[in-house]
């Protein structure tokens, strides 16, 4: 469990915990933010590591009020990778195909992989027409295209 105080970028985690920079975390369940950083934190005198815990920076400060005792969930994209590639290539359904690449596409898009995400919203939407959300991702991704098109012909988008 976790140790947050209101206004506070600090979590405070009441055993070694595997959180890393870069990964992102959600607090109850509205709160999301990434782990900016994570130090050893030692308030015993004595050296006793019963006593040891770790503490993460958050990229935002806590909104909620201070708890003691708080459960944190971290995104496993890789995990959310290795099943969606097993899924596709399990299947000749190709609903199911167009549904794998969509959870595909949505990871590249949260590592902000723009192009790869492109690609793979697209083919998802050549197998299923009809699935909104990869339609939807897909513009979004040409919407980012056309943004940086015009940023780097020195348009002002």
């Amino acid at each position: 469990t976790f140790a947050l105080e209101k206004g506070s970028r600090f979590l405070k985690a009441s055993q070694p915990t595997p959180l890393e920079a870069g990964e992102r975390i959600r607090i109850g369940m509205q709160f999301e933010t990434v782990v900016v950083e994570q130090q050893e934190d030692s308030n015993n005198n004595n050296n006793e590591m019963a006593d040891d815990s770790l503490t993460f920076l958050m990229k935002d400060a806590w909104t909620g009020e201070s708890q003691a005792s708080m459960k944190v969930w971290k995104k496993d994209y890789d995990r959310v990778m290795a099943l969606a590639k097993g899924a596709y290539n399990s299947t000749k359904v190709k609903e199911i195909q167009a549904e794998s690449l969509f959870l595909l596409a949505r990871v590249h898009h949260v590592r902000q992989e723009y192009e790869n995400a492109h690609r793979l919203y697209d083919k998802a939407c050549m197998l299923a027409p009809d699935l909104s959300p990869a339609r939807f991702g897909l513009a979004q991704t040409l919407i980012y295209q056309q943004q940086q098109s015009a940023n780097s012909e020195g348009g002002s988008s």
